[in-house]
């Protein structure tokens, strides 16, 4: 695997489609690992390595050389899956930095002060289960090109993290609208939007996982 932070584009010339799926996905995760890291920061309220995780989120842009690379090699590429579907893979892992990208640049424009243990260890408890899911994806995604019967045993396992992810975000949810704040509390409104962003980002990647099972199965028998 080549190392992020090796990339060039003689290399880039070189990879297959499959590696560079691979490697812009890889990509992709170092960005949404920074981006939890960057929270647990905001929660010991580490605001300087807060704020420089989140500005490393928001300020990359290595992907975009790895998607150059990938849509100038795919229409000449000869694929087991149609350039469509491939397509619309990368687009769904482009999608995971995108959505990130947007949460970092809203939790930059404000302080925030959590409220209190309880609702710190909530945090850190839907943060794993988020981490946990974008190692499973990625591992998916590896795996859509050498064993279907693997990606769709993982992803099956995503949809049940998120299952169990969903539960906590309920359990924050309601937490946080049962505080004595006022309702136009900044710091409310604040709270209220990461979890939702968060919910977002980990939707998506559920439903990343849904369309890797309809891939393993519409291509099952052509392996």
């Amino acid at each position: 695997m080549v190392e992020t932070n090796e990339i060039t584009e003689e290399k880039l010339k070189k990879l297959k489609i499959d590696d560079l799926t691979n490697l812009f996905m890889d990509t992709i995760n170092e960005s949404t690992f920074k981006l939890i890291e960057g929270i647990k920061f905001l929660i010991k309220e580490d605001f300087d390595n807060f704020k420089k995780n989140l500005n490393y989120v928001v300020d990359t842009k290595t992907e975009i050389q790895i998607k150059k690379a990938f849509e100038a090699k795919i229409f000449k590429a000869k694929l087991m899956f149609s350039k469509a579907d491939r397509l619309k893979v990368f687009s769904k892992i482009n999608d995971i930095k995108d959505i990130g990208e947007y949460l970092a640049n809203r939790l930059l424009l404000y302080k925030v002060i959590f409220p209190d243990d309880e609702f710190k260890i909530r945090t850190e408890l839907i943060l794993k289960y988020l981490k946990e899911i974008s190692l499973n994806i990625a591992e998916a995604v590896r795996a859509i090109d050498s064993d279907l019967t693997m990606a769709h045993d993982i992803c099956e396992h995503i949809k049940e993290e998120r299952r169990k992810m969903r539960i906590e975000e309920w359990k924050l949810l309601k937490r946080l609208w049962n505080y004595d704040m006022d309702y136009i509390s900044r710091t409310w409104i604040y709270l209220k939007e990461f979890i939702e962003e968060i919910k977002k980002l980990s939707n998506h990647i559920k439903k990343f996982a849904e369309y890797i099972q309809f891939l393993a199965t519409k291509y099952f028998y052509f392996k």
